[in-house]
């Protein structure tokens, strides 16, 4: 089944220019808004859908420059026996290489691929041909036949999917079977059926107006007339096929299902079509779906096929999605660093970002990620985010940034994985445990920010040992409220049997009491679920930090001007 190898876009809408070579089943599209991914399934859908009677704008134009056309071009692989006919296309067969891409000479053993090309020139007047570059030396340009062009044509599960739940001319159901001969001697019956029925019916509604046309008829001699009837128009009356449609056990048209049923039954359908249309498009595809009807929506599409039945384009802003797809799957829609251009990366190859994926959906559709080592620290964050929108600053959510578990020992290969993929990636650690040479390099390498605590301290130590005498109390209490104050006080015995439990000494605490109360908090896991770090964010650390010193204040001033930043951070692809 074809298959497009390449999609190049030039000067289309908000994309300057796109070279891309497609996976061969599911493409899911992820990224910011305005990054262009509706535009690509548009593209693809203007350029291989069998109508010609498309209108263009000058807001089609990228920048709105007309001086410059817009060029859709794709490389069609996995050509069928007609298409590989040389006496009627080998002009324009072309070779492809995964590796080297498109060229006019194809290499002995290697894939012919036809390159189906729209331009657009400030007439306005589209303009489809195939396209080779001996074909255009030769000014011999052309069109394939429609019969062609409808094999190619992509089916589109849009916001209306209801046209496919009728026997029209575009119908999913005329690829199952088509409408037999004596289907339409059937409809034609139904309409003169019809005319004589609603005759009969009208007939005393409309006597005394049919009594005056035959008089009138008689008096000016119009044959005919004097037998006038009222019967429905012969030319209004007339049934096709899209007047055949599928309706429920109660008589109500299919058509009127939800957005998110008519996809999903349209989806099956196109299954058992035998997936005559090699190219699906899907924008938004959770749209009108609950979370588990889109793992089904996605089985259907193919997500799951070891041998892909179709080439699926889809656009998504939901983590169920992102989740149930593979790295292999998606591509995140951004701009390359170097030309500025928009680009499009898949997520990741290895394990290592397949399990980022599955753990982190979420944070997959953020432009910037910040990766922290455990939930203590995603807890600290969140409060501190609070902290500093209670005072009227933004949230960081509205800053582009997410918040990533590192789960501990996953922490650096899920900071790796995001950034590899092309995201703004921070990593806030603890340092009870000290990163290796290699591994400190392959964060930098990969342009990770760190952000991290004195050696060897923990979150919990790193807290204690900064924050602000008067700010002490407050942990300790908490810490009593959520874990039982007998076990925080035997807890803080067990390495400080000296001090003071009321923790209302006027002359502060010593760097030997504060470390004693950081390692009975890190051993007895005080603060070590998100929600608990999150008070200690909003209530402690926040309205503390401008008293307290060392590490943490200067870790956390780092990491919010890193927050800051992101607004004007544009994502890499």
């Amino acid at each position: 089944m074809p298959r497009i190898r390449q999609l190049r876009i030039e000067r289309f809408r908000g994309i300057a220019q796109l070279e891309w070579q497609p996976s061969s089943g599911i493409n899911g599209l992820i990224g910011p808004g305005d990054s262009g991914k509706s535009t690509i399934l548009d593209a693809i859908d203007l350029l291989l859908s069998p109508r010609r009677s498309v209108t263009f704008s000058d807001a089609d134009f990228h920048g709105l420059n007309t001086a410059a056309e817009i060029i859709i071009e794709a490389a069609v692989g996995d050509l069928p026996a007609s298409l590989l006919d040389m006496e009627r296309y080998g002009l324009f067969h072309r070779g492809w290489d995964s590796d080297l891409g498109v060229s006019d000479e194809p290499e002995a053993g290697g894939e012919i691929v036809l390159s189906v090309r729209l331009t657009v020139a400030a007439d306005l007047d589209p303009r489809w041909t195939l396209y080779s570059e001996r074909a255009e030396a030769e000014d011999c340009l052309r069109d394939l036949p429609y019969a062609e062009r409808a094999g190619l044509a992509p089916t589109r599960l849009g916001a209306f999917a209801s046209h496919h739940l009728a026997w029209g001319a575009k119908s999913v159901l005329n690829r199952i079977v088509d409408v037999r001969p004596a289907a339409a001697a059937a409809l034609a019956d139904a309409a003169r059926q019809a005319r004589a029925t609603f005759g009969d019916a009208a007939a005393p509604e409309v006597a005394d107006t049919i009594a005056l046309v035959r008089g009138v008829a008689q008096q000016v001699g119009v044959s005919g007339a004097e037998e006038a009837a009222a019967l429905l128009d012969a030319h209004g009356v007339g049934f096709g096929a899209g007047s055949i449609a599928l309706h429920d056990g109660d008589g109500v048209p299919l058509r009127n299902l939800g957005i998110g049923s008519s996809r999903l039954l349209v989806a099956g359908l196109q299954a058992l079509a035998g997936n005559s249309s090699p190219f699906t498009l899907v924008d938004e595809l959770e749209h009108g779906l609950e979370p588990f009807r889109i793992i089904r929506l996605l089985h259907q599409l193919g997500a799951k096929d070891a041998e892909p039945p179709r080439q699926v384009f889809l656009t998504t802003h939901s983590p169920v999605v992102v989740r149930e797809l593979s790295a292999q799957q998606l591509w995140r829609a951004g701009r390359d660093p170097a030309s500025g251009k928009p680009a499009l990366r898949k997520l990741g190859r290895s394990p290592e970002d397949q399990g980022a994926l599955r753990s982190c959906a979420d944070a997959f559709l953020a432009p910037s990620v910040l990766v922290c080592e455990g939930a203590t620290e995603v807890g600290l964050l969140r409060g501190l985010d609070l902290y500093w929108t209670d005072r009227g600053e933004r949230p960081i959510g509205s800053r582009g940034i997410a918040l990533a578990d590192g789960t501990g020992s996953n922490m650096l290969q899920r900071a790796l994985s995001f950034a590899r993929a092309g995201y703004r990636t921070g990593l806030l650690h603890d340092s009870d445990k000290e990163l290796d040479a290699d591994e400190l390099h392959a964060l930098e390498t990969a342009g990770v920010a760190r952000f991290y605590w004195d050696e060897p301290y923990t979150t919990e130590m790193q807290m204690f040992a900064s924050i602000a005498d008067d700010a002490i109390p407050h942990l300790v209490n908490l810490a009593r409220g959520w874990n039982g104050t007998a076990s925080v006080n035997d807890q803080i015995r067990a390495r400080r049997p000296e001090i003071d439990l009321a923790f209302d000494d006027p002359f502060g605490y010593s760097a030997v009491e504060r470390q004693a109360l950081g390692a009975a908090a890190t051993k007895g896991k005080w603060f070590k679920t998100v929600s608990y770090a999150e008070t200690i964010g909003r209530e402690v650390v926040g309205p503390f930090l401008a008293a307290s010193n060392g590490r943490l204040v200067a870790a956390i001033n780092e990491l919010r001007d890193w927050i800051v930043d992101a607004a004007g951070a544009e994502p890499a692809s």
